[in-house]
């Protein structure tokens, strides 16, 4: 198996050189480069063009997010992972904005931040528990009108059961196996979940179905 090609940025030298060794214990995870800004880190992933970047969401001069957003734009078969110590619900909107693929607290036990990345790489989206509760509650408290609006994407329960599973994480092969599907049916679906949303990533789906409250997280 081709091991995932990882790009850490972080602007702390002892942040970098322990998810490096960390995700070094992984046979199937290399790091093949380290940064520690942001402007660096979209330089290396034209050079080195890892599978995936592991990024510290803010950090001297450009941010985290516009980084994910310019490294999207150029390379958008480039999966990236926010890596942070905030919650705010603002930060989390601009995350999903800029397409990332996860967003992580950087509080992840150690074995859960490799299968994240493995789960990304799958085709998988990530949104740390803590911060899409938050989210929810952001949008619940937008709006003092809980009637859904008139031009509201209309799901199946069906597509509304997948479109959960991928706000919570799932890859195609667990979805499918979480509601017994084949692994064909549960992309049947997702095509057309994202063609009734209008938006072609995982990272899109879950933005705008957090933003039209389509799903209801569990506690």
């Amino acid at each position: 198996m081709v091991p995932i090609r990882v790009l850490i940025v972080d602007d702390h030298s002892i942040v970098r050189e322990g998810l490096k060794a960390l995700l070094e214990l992984e046979p199937d995870i290399c790091v093949v480069d380290e940064s520690n800004n942001a402007m660096d880190a979209m330089r290396k992933a034209e050079q080195c063009s890892p599978d995936l970047v592991l990024m510290d969401l803010k950090m001297p001069g450009l941010s985290g997010i516009e980084a994910c957003r310019l490294i999207k734009k150029n390379s958008p078969h480039i999966k990236v992972v926010l890596l942070t110590n905030y919650e705010d619900k603002e930060f989390v909107h601009e995350a999903l904005n800029a397409q990332a693929d996860g967003y992580v607290l950087k509080n992840v036990k150690k074995g859960d931040l490799a299968m994240i990345i493995k789960t990304t790489m799958q085709g998988g989206a990530y949104l740390d528990p803590m911060v899409t509760r938050k989210a929810l509650d952001r949008l619940a408290a937008c709006s003092d009108d809980d009637s859904p609006p008139a031009d509201q994407p209309k799901l199946t329960q069906r597509e509304l059961q997948i479109l959960l599973e991928v706000v919570s994480g799932a890859s195609n092969k667990e979805i499918a196996q979480h509601i017994n599907l084949s692994l064909d049916t549960v992309k049947s679906h997702l095509k057309n979940i994202y063609g009734k949303l209008g938006v072609r990533s995982r990272s899109q789906a879950i933005k705008v179905a957090l933003e039209l409250k389509l799903i209801s997280m569990p506690m």
